[in-house]
C-alpha cells in the first residue's frame, strides 16, 4: 500500500473527514510527522523567512512515504527548502497548482481562497503565485473555520463551517457577477477547506481544485475518491 507523509503544525484542533490529516481522507497510509512549537501563527505571517523550519527539515528528512506534502498551504514559502531533504516528491501547498491552472483559465475566471488574504498579498509569498492577479478572497477573522484554526480549539462544527463558507463564497460570486466578471474556478488554498468541497460544488458552478485534487494529480490511488 503507498503511503503519504504529512509534514503537520503543532496543532491539535479537530480533523474531519475531507481534512489533510485526517486518516478517513485517504486510502493509503498516512505517515504524520508533527512539528513541536510549529504554530499556525509562525507559518501564517508576512515574515515567514523569520521563522525557525529546522524541525520541519527534519520531518521532511524522516519521512518514509511515496509523497510527502503539509498541513498548511503557506508552507510554500519553503518548498525548494523542503523538497532539498525529501526522498520522494514535495507538495507544500494547492499554490503549486496555479502554473497549470492559470493556463487553464483566464486571469478573472480563476480565484483563490485562502486563509488569509493579506499575508498571502505580502511580497514574500510572491513567488509561489507565480504572477497570478486574479481575485484572492480570505477567511474572515469573525468565521468558525478560521478562529477553530487560528486558536487551536477542541471543537469544530462542520455544519457551521460549511454554512459560513458557503456565505462567503455565495457574495463573492454574487459580487463578481455584478461586475461582469464571473469566476469560473476556484483554488482552495487552505488544506482545511476540502471537506466543504462537494457542498460548495453542490452549490455553484464552479470547478474546484485543493491540495487533494493536486496530490490525485501528482499520484493517484492515495485519496478517497469522495474527497476528490
Amino acid at each position: 500500500m503507498p503511503v503519504i507523509s504529512l509534514i503537520q503544525l503543532d496543532t491539535s484542533f479537530p480533523r474531519i473527514p475531507g481534512d489533510i490529516g485526517a486518516a478517513e481522507t485517504w486510502i493509503c497510509g498516512l505517515d504524520v510527522r508533527s512539528i513541536p512549537k510549529l504554530s499556525v501563527a509562525q507559518v501564517i505571517n508576512a515574515a515567514p523567512g523569520d521563522t525557525d523550519i529546522s524541525g520541519a527539515e527534519a520531518a521532511a528528512r524522516a519521512a518514509t512515504g511515496d509523497l510527502v506534502t503539509t498541513s498548511c498551504g503557506f508552507l510554500c514559502y519553503w518548498q525548494d527548502r523542503l523538497a532539498a531533504q525529501c526522498q520522494t516528491p514535495f507538495i507544500s501547498s494547492a499554490l503549486l497548482d496555479l502554473p497549470r491552472l492559470m493556463q487553464a483559465f483566464p486571469r478573472d475566471e480563476l480565484a483563490i481562497l485562502t486563509f488569509d488574504s493579506d499575508v498571502l498579498a505580502a511580497p514574500a509569498f510572491a513567488p509561489a503565485l507565480g504572477g497570478f492577479a486574479g481575485p484572492v478572497l480570505g477567511l474572515p477573522e469573525e468565521v468558525h473555520l478560521r478562529q477553530v484554526i487560528a486558536g487551536d480549539l477542541p471543537y469544530l462544527d462542520p455544519a457551521l463551517a460549511e454554512a459560513e463558507l458557503i456565505d462567503l463564497v455565495a457574495g463573492f460570486v454574487r459580487d463578481r457577477d455584478a461586475q461582469g466578471r464571473p469566476v469560473r474556478a476556484l483554488l482552495l488554498e487552505c488544506t482545511n477547506l476540502p471537506p466543504y468541497k462537494q457542498a460548495l460544488k453542490a452549490r455553484f458552478d464552479l470547478e474546484i481544485f485543493d491540495i487533494l485534487t493536486l496530490i490525485d494529480h501528482w499520484k493517484t490511488g492515495m485519496v478517497d475518491p469522495a474527497f476528490i
